[in-house]
């Protein structure tokens, strides 16, 4: 199974055709974001209740991109807020989730030639792998099929970045997949529930000022 942040970028970016974000890039950086932190809730090494994040257990997950979350939480313990760290790693959530897959070798990027402040086109070296957390939550989500706490994040995550459209494409299929939807979220952790709500509101505000 892959890392929780790296699948919610093959949901908001579009790696198996134009490359491109299906967000506004400022959407996907946060919910990002909250994926980075929502991996580290479901290893055990942070908590979050309310709008308070917390480390709960320093010890390394042996993955760079979380060890590095991880000491950055370490290293600023007075900061405790989640809107916060949602705000601080969403500056490299891209960068750092899309270096991850690069260096696996399951993603390639094409720098932009013209406007350097926007971002390159990632395009995925396999289409099948690239095409699954997407085809996984669809399939889940229209036949209610029983999630994973991972998918159960995953699908949270999704639905806060308002991208379950995506998932879900057909209109006539949207109605029975949010009411299974409705069923997952209400059975979520509280950890994870908060965390889906927070990124919510962070995308929301970055859709306000995106669209002023």
């Amino acid at each position: 199974m892959r890392a929780l942040a790296d699948e919610l970028f093959l949901v908001g970016w579009d790696t198996t055709s134009t490359g491109r974000p299906r967000l506004h890039v400022q959407g996907v950086e946060l919910g990002l974001a909250g994926a980075l932190i929502g991996e580290l809730v479901l290893a055990g090494r942070v908590g979050v209740r309310g709008s308070t994040v917390r480390l709960v257990d320093s010890r390394p997950v042996q993955e760079v991109v979380a060890d590095r979350v991880l000491a950055d939480m370490g290293s600023m313990p007075q900061h405790t807020d989640l809107r916060t760290w949602l705000v601080y790693l969403s500056q490299r959530a891209v960068d750092d989730v899309s270096g991850r897959m690069i260096l696996a070798g399951f993603l390639e990027r094409e720098a932009p030639k013209l406007w350097r402040r926007k971002p390159g086109r990632f395009f995925a070296t396999d289409f099948g792998p690239a095409a699954w957390p997407r085809t996984r939550l669809h399939m889940a989500l229209t036949r209610w099929q029983p999630l994973d706490p991972h998918d159960m994040a995953l699908a949270s995550l999704v639905e806060a970045c308002g991208m379950t459209d995506v998932v879900v494409e057909d209109p006539a299929e949207r109605r029975t997949a949010r009411r299974h939807l409705t069923t997952v979220l209400a059975a979520l952790p509280p950890q994870l529930t908060d965390l889906a709500r927070h990124v919510h509101a962070a995308v929301g505000d970055a859709v306000l000022t995106y669209r002023t």
